[in-house]
C-alpha cells in the first residue's frame, strides 16, 4: 500500500480522539489477499517461526474457528488445505490479522487469534479477555468508550462495520508485540504513521475483528498529510501521548 492508498480519515484530525467511529463496511473490500505483497509473505514466516506468539485459540472453540476460517476461505475463493489450524490456514490467505470475539455471559471475550502485526500487545496476554479488560492501558478508554464498544459489537453481531486507528512509532516493525513506554520519542518527519483499518465482521455467532496494519515515514506522506497528522498528534491529550510514547 502506498502513502496515497491509505485511507482519509487518517488525515481527517479526528482519529487520535478516544472515538469509535465505525461505519457500515463494503463486504467486497474486506480483506486484502494479494499474493505478492511482502507483507503476506512476512506473516506466513512469521506463522512458521513464531507461532506459539502470533496464533492462540482457547479450548472449544474448535467449530467457531473452522467457521470463520472457511468464511475467509470463502471470500479469497480457495478452499481450506486441511493440513493445518483452520485459523492459521485461512490468515495465511490473507494481510489482515484475524481475532474472534465470541459473546459469553453477556461479554464479547477474545478466543481465538492470529495476529503477527500487534502494535505494543502481547496475544498471550489478552486471549480469553473481555473487549473493554483489553483496552484498560488505554488511558479513559472504559470511561469514555465502554458503552459504545459494547453497542458496537452487538451492531457488528448482525452487520459488518469498520473503522481506522492510527498512531506515531519511532520503528517501522509491523511484529511489535513489545516497545518502549518510558522512552518518548519526539514525532516530526522520521516517525511512521502505523494505520490499522480494523474490520467487524459476524460470522454465525461470532464477530470476526480484523486488522490491516500498513506503516508509512511520515516525511514520505507529502507535506498536506505530515501536517496533518503532525497537528493531530499535537492537540492529542497529554495521557493519551504519554500512554502512545510520544514527545512533545
Amino acid at each position: 500500500m502506498t502513502p496515497e492508498d491509505l485511507p482519509d480519515e487518517v488525515f481527517s484530525g479526528k482519529a487520535h480522539r478516544l472515538t469509535m467511529g465505525l461505519r457500515p463496511l463494503d463486504m467486497a473490500t474486506w480483506l486484502d489477499p494479494d499474493p505478492l505483497d511482502p507483507q503476506l509473505a512476512r506473516k506466513r514466516a512469521l506463522l512458521e517461526s513464531d507461532r506459539a506468539q502470533v496464533f492462540a485459540a482457547l479450548p472449544g472453540t474448535e467449530e467457531q474457528c473452522r467457521e470463520v476460517a472457511t468464511a475467509v476461505a470463502d471470500w479469497v475463493g480457495r478452499d481450506l488445505p486441511g493440513e493445518d489450524h483452520p485459523l492459521v490456514e485461512a490468515a495465511a490467505m490473507v494481510r489482515d490479522d484475524i481475532c474472534i470475539m465470541a459473546q459469553r455471559e453477556g461479554r464479547w471475550l477474545l478466543v481465538a487469534a492470529v495476529v503477527c502485526f500487534p502494535s505494543r500487545w502481547r496475544l498471550a496476554d489478552k486471549l480469553g479477555q473481555d473487549v473493554m479488560t483489553i483496552h484498560d492501558p488505554v488511558p479513559r478508554y472504559r470511561q469514555t468508550l465502554e458503552a459504545p464498544t459494547t453497542k458496537a459489537m452487538d451492531v457488528a453481531a448482525f452487520k459488518p462495520r469498520w473503522r481506522v486507528n492510527w498512531t506515531l512509532l519511532d520503528d517501522p516493525e509491523l511484529f511489535a508485540p513489545v516497545g518502549p513506554r518510558d522512552a518518548a520519542h519526539t514525532v516530526g518527519p522520521d516517525s511512521y504513521l502505523r494505520v490499522e483499518r480494523q474490520c467487524l465482521v459476524p460470522v454465525g455467532g461470532s464477530v470476526v475483528f480484523t486488522i490491516r496494519t500498513t506503516v508509512v515515514r511520515v516525511g514520505d506522506l507529502g507535506d498536506g498529510r505530515a501536517k496533518a497528522v503532525l497537528t493531530a498528534a499535537a492537540a492529542t491529550p497529554d495521557d493519551l501521548a504519554r500512554y502512545r510514547g510520544w514527545g512533545r
